[in-house]
């Protein structure tokens, strides 16, 4: 619209009581400034236009005499006058119905909600079945019908020829909303800005590599057709890559799309490449003049050729909106399908209830456990031949995977005790050859597991335990480390008994306690190892007959336990823990009788009393008449002599007084030590201390193969249990609990986030009385 000049302008005319609806809209006093948003992964825009909206009253209207006011409603009145001094009047909007019920404002509600979760399976072709009009004409047939469809402002054109030009590098899509507000008069502050911003936005689709994502504007202003148009590049029309194929494709091949085609010749032909019925096809302008003889040129553009468009546009709108609400709905049963299940997820997954729930899985593990070591046929998992299990076992200690938890038996005792026992074999293989071959232990070729494996453990650890000697530097240095170990005390000198148990001490205790950490190391790995076959195990209960002869609960936490790690990683923790107590417990109650072995070796030597055992001896029962009398007399008075005989024997067996029997010989009994007695004496005492070794380490071993057998039963029916039952996960694994449990929140709270963002879209649709048909 051309400006009036400034003498046209009528002065102010009063506001009548009751204007008419088509020019209501120009009387709005405050509007929202302009707004620039960036939207979608794919650069769009979207510029909301709402300056000041200022207009004149119509032509043609009559004044009303003004009503008697007040000073303050006179005061309002002239602020109202001055706004509404302008040079340019808007076009009324077409297309009727207020911005809040009409189907385009609705249809740029939901296409806004799908763009933000566009990610969602089936929201990708929802968006595509949004309609759009794609103008295919010249660079100025096109920026007159955008003007058009912009309405009669001042800034039409300008904007027209940014929206419109020549070196634009992708699609621009044009979402054009009839707003409220008119675009103000021409080179005013608001439009100047308003154009600004569409320059701005504009200068995003420039550049010299073509792009095949659209930016997206949405433009609002009153007057303002309500359509979705699509401009592209000039390139598309002029060369053929696969880039503007593609584009083509995109926009023209749409089954969605409205070709607009605004020029004969090539763009007919364009259209009717894509559209070869011409049904999608709207003929405007020259285009319609080519085809029609009777229509002229200019009968189909500018307004006409706007509103026919939007008519067009509106009533595909209208005919595909039971689509979108039937595919969202669609959509929104199966996302709340999803959250569900999310939420579902969530709530199994918090950390209280995997902690209750690992620590029912481990207290059938333990159960599942005894079973397996008191024979299990058929499970071969982890099972392995005596060679091989020596062989894994080194491997594990060379990386420093054996030993306890580290408080009593680390990884590095561990390692040291296993390579002192393989160092006297050349190797773990010299050692299963000597096991095999030599000693003969059962079943060592055989591929064993559970209990089978276990007994043959305790073979071999009873037989390591025997093979402990004295180490050569410490007998051949004797008998400076007896002169050392000689002195005086605060009780007088030092004597023969008391030189031997330190020399006992310095021989036994190391080698001893090496080879009593081996053993603890040997009982500790296989238990470890039997995770394996217990879970095997309880894996052959899910069907077959041996599942009607367990609890179902095997199957079922077996399951647990193979589908969440976390709950794994606990039980197996605590099993793993319970297994080091038990060993512990083992290595405590062994190195207890080294360690008072070697500091008094006579109470070991010391031989035990053995109660009379013989049945050929017959014991005589006095009858009641024997018991009164002198033969009764004399029968008790026998039977208390050979009791205090009986006593003597022990507490002389006991005070190691018989020569030559235990201990020292007698001529070193209570005798202070003189170092230069040594020469003669010390032969003696160390036979006797290699007798004493050879004496302990029988002991110890006897004590390792007992001790051993009777931790496998407190381990399946005490340690275990109160290992699962005081599980409550390392620092590490709380974290990662906790952290686990916030990230299914957080995919929980945005699926709830999607489902109502895609309940607002149904509901958006439905307002506008979209109605999905039964048919």
């Amino acid at each position: 619209p051309q400006a009036v000049p400034q003498a046209q302008i009528p002065p102010p005319m009063p506001v009548p009581p009751r204007l008419p609806q088509a020019h209501a809209q120009a009387t709005h006093l405050s509007q929202p400034v302009k707004k620039v948003k960036m939207e979608g992964s794919a650069a769009e825009q979207r510029v909301t236009s709402a300056p000041p909206a200022r207009t004149r009253p119509p032509p043609g209207s009559e004044a009303v005499p003004e009503p008697k006011r007040s000073r303050h409603e006179r005061q309002q009145q002239q602020q109202r006058q001055q706004q509404q001094h302008v040079v340019a009047t808007p076009t009324p909007a077409r297309g009727g119905g207020s911005s809040n019920k009409n189907i385009t404002w609705a249809l740029s509600e939901v296409r806004g909600h799908l763009e933000e979760i566009a990610d969602v399976e089936g929201v990708g072709t929802v968006l595509d079945r949004l309609p759009e009009c794609v103008l295919v004409g010249g660079i100025a047939a096109r920026r007159e019908l955008v003007a058009a469809l912009l309405g009669d402002h001042g800034v039409a054109v300008a904007a027209a020829a940014q929206l419109v030009a020549p070196g634009l590098r992708q699609p621009v899509v044009l979402e054009l909303r009839n707003g409220g507000d008119d675009l103000g008069r021409l080179g005013g502050p608001e439009s100047e800005a308003w154009l600004q911003g569409v320059t701005k936005a504009m200068s995003k689709a420039l550049g010299q590599r073509l792009k095949t994502e659209p930016l997206r504007l949405r433009l609002s202003a009153a007057g303002c057709s309500s359509l979705d148009v699509t401009g592209l590049p000039d390139r598309c029309t002029q060369s053929s890559t696969a880039t503007t194929e593609e584009i083509c494709v995109r926009h023209l091949g749409s089954s969605s799309s409205i070709l607009a085609c605004l020029e004969p010749g090539y763009c007919v032909d364009l259209c009717r490449h894509f559209d070869p019925k011409l049904k999608r096809t709207v003929l405007l302008g020259a285009a319609a003049a080519e085809e029609d003889e009777h229509t002229a040129a200019t009968t189909l553009c500018g307004s006409t050729a706007a509103t026919q468009l939007e008519r067009r546009f509106a009533a595909l709108c209208q005919d595909r909106a039971p689509l979108w609400l039937q595919s969202l709905e669609r959509l929104e049963v199966r996302l709340s399908r999803a959250q569900g299940e999310a939420r579902k997820v969530e709530r199994r997954e918090h950390p209280e209830e995997l902690l209750q729930k690992a620590r029912a899985v481990g207290t059938s593990f333990g159960r599942a456990l005894e079973k397996v070591i008191s024979g299990a046929p058929g499970c071969m998992a982890g099972a392995l031949t005596l060679e091989e299990e020596l062989a894994e076992f080194a491997a594990a200690a060379s990386k420093g995977l054996c030993g306890g938890d580290g408080s009593i038996l680390s990884p590095q005792d561990a390692t040291s005790a296993i390579a002192d026992l393989f160092a006297n074999f050349e190797g773990v293989e010299g050692y299963a050859r000597y096991l095999k071959d030599e000693v003969r232990v059962p079943c060592a070729d055989m591929r064993l597991n559970g209990g089978a494996a276990w007994q043959r453990l305790l073979s071999e650890i009873e037989v390591a335990m025997r093979l402990a000697h004295p180490p050569p530097e410490e007998l051949t240095g004797l008998m400076l480390n007896a002169i050392r170990a000689g002195g005086t005390g605060v009780h007088g000198h030092v004597r023969w008994e008391d030189v031997s148990s330190k020399l006992m001490l310095g021989i036994a205790y190391g080698p001893l306690r090496r080879r009593i950490r081996y053993v603890v190391a040997r009982v500790i790995w296989v238990l470890k190892n039997q995770k394996a076959a217990v879970s095997e195990w309880m894996a052959t209960l899910s069907d077959g007959p041996a599942a009607r002869l367990y609890s179902p609960l095997f199957s079922e936490h077996l399951q647990i336990l193979r589908g969440y790690p976390v709950v794994r990683d606990l039980v197996f923790t605590a099993f793993d823990s319970a297994v080091a107590s038990v060993g512990e417990a083992v290595l405590r109650s062994l190195e207890g009788t080294l360690t008072a072995a070697c500091i008094n070796p006579a109470i070991m030597l010391r031989a035990s009393t053995e109660p009379s055992l013989d049945p050929r001896k017959v014991v005589s029962i006095p009858t009641p008449q024997q018991q009164n009398g002198k033969a009764a007399k004399v029968a008790k008075a026998e039977r208390a002599a050979e009791a205090r005989a009986r006593v003597a024997q022990e507490m002389r067996k006991r005070e190691n007084v018989v020569a030559g029997e235990t201990g020292l010989p007698a001529q070193l009994l209570d005798r202070v030590f003189e170092p230069s007695d040594c020469t003669q004496l010390l032969p003696f005492v160390e036979v006797k201390l290699r007798n004493a070794f050879n004496v302990l380490a029988g002991i110890l071993s006897n004590q390792a193969f007992a001790f051993s057998d009777t931790s496998l039963a407190n381990l399946c029916r005490r340690e275990v249990d109160e290992a699962m039952n005081k599980m409550q996960g390392s620092p590490q694994q709380k974290a990662a609990l906790d952290a686990k449990h916030k990230e299914l929140d957080s995919m929980a709270n945005e699926v709830e986030q999607r489902l109502a963002k895609l309940r607002r879209c149904c509901t958006t649709l439905r307002s506008v009385g979209v109605v999905v048909s039964s048919a």
